[in-house]
Parts: C-alpha cells; sequence; structure tokens
C-alpha cells in the first residue's frame, strides 16, 4: 500500500462544522505547516455500511468487502494510502459515534488478519461536548482500532468545552508531530512491543474515576482564578479522601466540584 507523506484527517461527526471538525482541522493545519500534504474528509458523506458478519470468511482473503458499500471503499482506500492518520469523533452516551463505529468493525473483519497499516502514524481525538462525560471512554475505541490494525498512534487528545480552546492549541502541536511522522512506517518488533507502546500512552488506562477526576479539573481550570483557587482546593480534598480508602466519599466530592464548576462556567 501506499506511504505517501500525506496526512488525512476524518471527522467522524453528522455535525460537519462542529467542534469536532474544529479540531481535525487544526491538526491538518499544524501537519500543513510542515510543509505535508493534508486532506480533510467528512465521514457523514462517506456512510459505511454495517458489517455482516458473513460467512464463510472471505473478506480477510479477498481484501474487500463481498458486498458492495462504495463509502467503505472509498475511506479505506484513503487510510490504506495515506501517509498518516487524524481520525476524530464526538462522544455519545461516553462513546464514540456511529459514523466511525461502522468503519472500524468492517476495517477489523477485513484487515485485521493481514495487517496492511503496521506502522502507519495515527492520531486520535475525542470531544465530549455537553456534559464533558466520556472524553476519555470515546477515545478507547478509537486507540483500540488503531491498535489493532498495528498503527503507531501518538498521544490521544481528550477535549471538552471548558477545554476546548486549549485543545485546539494542542491539536495544531500535535499535528506537527504526526506530520514529522508521515510517510514513514515504522512496524512494531512483535505484539509485546505493540502492547507497551499503548499501554504507556497517556489517558487511556484511567479508571472511570480517575476520568471523572479528570473532567472536574478541565472544569475547575476553565474558571476565573478566584474561582479556581478555591474549587481547586476542594479537588485537593478529594484527592486526600481517595488516598484515605473512601473512594466513594472522593468520589462524590468531585462530582460536586465537577457540577460547581459546569454551573459557574455556563454562568460566566
Amino acid at each position: 500500500m501506499g506511504s505517501d507523506a500525506n496526512v488525512i484527517g476524518l471527522v467522524g461527526s453528522p455535525n460537519r462544522e462542529g467542534r469536532t471538525h474544529q479540531l481535525v482541522a487544526a491538526a491538518l493545519e499544524g501537519a500543513g505547516r510542515s510543509g505535508v500534504a493534508t486532506e480533510l474528509i467528512q465521514m457523514a458523506d462517506h456512510v459505511v455500511d454495517a458489517c455482516k458478519d458473513c460467512l464463510p470468511w472471505v473478506c480477510k482473503d479477498n481484501l474487500r468487502c463481498t458486498y458492495e458499500d462504495e463509502d467503505f471503499e472509498y475511506l479505506s482506500r484513503k487510510i490504506l494510502n495515506c501517509g498518516a492518520l487524524v481520525l476524530g469523533t464526538p462522544v455519545y452516551w461516553w462513546d464514540t459515534s456511529g459514523l466511525v463505529k461502522y468503519l472500524i468493525l468492517k476495517m477489523f473483519r477485513i484487515y485485521a488478519r493481514s495487517a496492511p497499516l503496521q506502522g502507519l502514524p495515527a492520531f486520535g481525538i475525542a470531544i465530549a461536548g455537553g456534559t464533558g462525560n466520556g472524553l476519555i471512554s470515546g477515545l478507547r475505541p478509537v486507540y483500540h482500532f488503531f491498535q489493532m490494525l498495528q498503527m503507531r498512534a501518538i498521544e490521544p487528545l481528550p477535549a471538552t468545552r471548558f477545554n476546548f480552546d486549549a485543545a485546539v492549541e494542542r491539536a495544531g502541536k500535535l499535528g506537527e508531530k504526526i506530520a514529522a511522522m508521515a510517510g514513514r512506517r515504522l512496524p512494531f518488533a512483535g505484539l509485546e512491543e505493540r502492547l507497551l507502546w499503548y499501554d504507556q500512552l497517556p489517558y487511556l488506562s484511567l479508571s472511570r474515576a480517575a476520568e471523572r477526576r479528570l473532567l472536574a479539573d478541565l472544569a475547575v481550570q476553565a474558571l476565573p482564578s478566584a474561582e479556581n483557587t478555591a474549587t481547586a482546593l476542594g479537588l485537593a480534598r478529594a484527592d486526600e479522601l481517595s488516598a484515605a480508602g473512601k473512594p466513594m466519599e472522593a468520589l462524590a466530592a468531585v462530582s460536586r466540584i465537577y457540577e460547581a464548576g459546569a454551573k459557574a462556567f455556563e454562568d460566566g
């Protein structure tokens, strides 16, 4: 397959101009500053059909879907022949979007065995734009996709409305990083290296409680400095409760802080 030094960005949201689009576009803008070619693709214009899990399982050998699916053919061809991949998804109910899921599942079925994307640089973005819940949970299916297809992913970007401006800036920086890797696939030496690589990426191993703690922290950081300081002390007390072996009390305190921070953010 091709390995040109181009970076494609997939917007896995039905909202073509929403926050997912803005973050993917920022990543591609960052990549473009390095001089590589970029292309933004709206997955809403190329909706993949559900995989039928058909038997006999011939698609893994034919390397194509048994059923006609022009949208999958288009997207898979773009991925197979790119130099690096940026994949952005909105978070719905602590999970990735259906647009992204359908693509991932069909890619697994056809390409996981042959692994034509070994070493492809990849970067995942998830934006939890409502409550902010699922900012990490929504990333995990994306990074599971990268891992199973043996891509070499860089750190993920969890985003919420609370840290959105900072996330856009960070997307640009990570776009520059992925551009520097584009066109040079570096396959893993074996399963063990791949597992350790993904274990060492930030955020993905957080527990649900730790994810909630991160969300509360982002909500607090978005507050004016005076409110930020007072609320941050509450987070420190929640951490003390956790260290004292009182996880339920700690999580309840984190939730109260999050709710207060989210309300102040909306009122501001």
